[in-house]
C-alpha cells in the first residue's frame, strides 16, 4: 500500500495547509482528501505535488506491505480508543470534583 504520511509531515514542516496546497497546485479538495486517505489517484497528481514542493516522489510517499499497514492501523485505532476512554474518565472526574466543590 502506498501511504502519504511523508507528505503530511513535509507540509507541516513547511507550514503549508492542505487548502494552500490545493490552491497552489490546482488540485481539488476531493484529490487532497484522497491523498489524506491513502486512496489512489493519477500520477499527474504526484507530478504536481513534486513540482510544487520541489521534491522526489519518495519524499512524499512510501510503500508498505498491506499486512504491516493493517497491523499498524489496528494498533493506532486501539491507542485512539484508549485515549478516548481516558479522556471520558478524566471528564467524569472533573465533573465529580466540580459537583463536590473541589475546584
Amino acid at each position: 500500500m502506498i501511504v502519504y504520511y511523508k507528505l503530511d509531515n513535509l507540509l507541516e514542516e513547511r507550514h503549508i495547509t492542505k487548502k494552500k496546497l490545493g490552491e497552489e497546485t490546482g488540485l481539488s479538495t476531493n484529490i487532497i482528501s484522497k491523498i489524506s486517505k491513502n486512496e489512489g489517484f493519477k500520477t499527474e497528481t504526484i507530478n504536481r505535488l513534486c513540482e510544487f514542493l520541489k521534491v522526489q516522489p519518495g519524499d512524499i510517499m512510501e510503500w508498505i506491505p498491506d499486512k504491516e499497514y493493517t497491523k499498524s492501523y489496528e494498533k493506532k485505532m486501539e491507542i485512539d480508543n484508549q485515549i478516548k476512554s481516558l479522556q471520558a474518565q478524566l471528564e467524569q472526574l472533573e465533573k465529580e470534583k466540580a459537583n463536590l466543590g473541589l475546584f
